[in-house]
């Protein structure tokens, strides 16, 4: 049973209580509203709630807009952190471990030459990007037939302790209503109301949907003429497994062909991931033991891995999106024609770096 009777009409209503929806909700607490969360599972039940971690940049060649917002949201993140663990006391497991690649053709090297270059032009000098022919500590050598390319800006998270201490520093200061599923957005007067599954109506003066994938129906409706009727996006599904490997932790994350081998504390190693547009008929959250290459892949990077225990398997679905002149952009911003409508839907595999920022042109 939802009890709304304490707040039915907040100031801002945030749909979706991820990374991107906590985020969206402490700036929201801090410019001094009253904020409603909702949930229609648990904080943390979708893609943010995985153990990944992944924080790795786009590559600096080729320089642009979205680059220059994701390398914002990386070098500062670290701050960020510092602050909610503080406040909160929850080691949120993020260590800048960097990131090496094998490289496995003669051809990458004059590219990467151009991406050493952009590094040295776009970050700052306290990052590096470089290319080592015989450095190959952590992966087979076989693979790394070329040699590595390495960096010192890419980071890891544990999205877990992550998500607790968002959850954590927000609740004493808006209300968290979990298990209550948004299903439908209309604008009213000044405002907009949200019908929930079990048909209570909430109001709030500005929304801020930001439930990943789930958001595309609810925003369809408003954005379906500027998409020419065409879908906003669709769900792709990943999975991930958990091993125990013992390490000192100053491995770093390691990428290769859509694999990612994740090192965290206490001798954990994250390995994913896929991504399956068909996944409907199983479930967002079955995982698939059919679907391993990545696995495999990873065994074949790092073989020491081979015999480690699998601790955990996950699988959750993350938002894709199809817009017209988006493409598989994020999207952070007013709804057009909607004032006080916005969505937040993350961007392919980066939204843990960049979702402490998503909102700043509007909270």
């Amino acid at each position: 049973m939802i009890h709304t009777h304490t707040m039915k009409s907040p100031d801002t209503l945030v749909i979706g209580a991820g990374v991107l929806g906590c985020w969206a909700a402490r700036h929201a607490i801090s410019s001094g509203e009253q904020v409603l969360l909702l949930e229609s599972r648990h904080v943390g039940a979708g893609a943010s709630g995985g153990f990944l971690g992944a924080l790795m940049p786009h590559m600096p060649d080729s320089w642009n807009p979205k680059k220059q917002f994701q390398y914002e949201g990386l070098t500062s993140l670290d701050t960020v952190v510092e602050v909610l663990e503080e406040e909160t006391g929850i080691d949120c497991g993020y260590r800048r471990c960097g990131r090496v690649m094998p490289v496995t053709n003669a051809k990458l090297v004059q590219q990467i030459q151009r991406r050493v270059d952009g590094a040295g032009k776009y970050w700052d000098e306290r990052y590096t990007l470089s290319f080592r022919e015989d450095e190959t500590a952590f992966i087979n050598p076989s693979v790394a037939s070329q040699g590595v390319q390495a960096d010192t800006l890419s980071a890891r998270i544990n999205p877990r302790n992550y998500m607790k201490a968002l959850e954590a520093s927000i609740r004493a200061h808006c209300m968290i209503m979990e298990g209550a599923e948004a299903e439908l957005i209309r604008s009213v007067g000044d405002g907009f109301e949200v019908e929930l599954s079990d048909g209570t109506t909430l109001s709030a003066g500005r929304v801020i949907v930001a439930n990943g994938y789930e958001a595309y129906p609810l925003l369809q409706p408003f954005m379906d003429e500027m998409n020419s009727g065409k879908p906003l996006g669709r769900g792709v599904k990943g999975q991930a497994m958990l091993i125990e490997h013992e390490h000192d932790d100053t491995m770093p994350v390691l990428y290769h062909d859509g694999t990612y081998i994740v090192p965290h504390a206490g001798n954990r190693v994250a390995i994913g991931s896929t991504s399956v547009n068909d996944w409907e008929g199983q479930g967002a959250h079955h995982f698939d033991e059919a679907d391993l290459g990545f696995y495999d892949k990873a065994i074949e990077m790092m073989p020491s891995l081979r015999d480690a225990p699998v601790i955990e398997r996950w699988a959750a679905v993350r938002p894709r999106n199809t817009m017209e002149g988006r493409g598989t952009e994020p999207f952070f911003g007013p709804v057009p024609g909607q004032e006080g409508l916005y969505a937040l839907i993350g961007g392919f595999k980066i939204t843990l770096g960049i979702a402490h920022i998503a909102s700043r042109g509007f909270l």
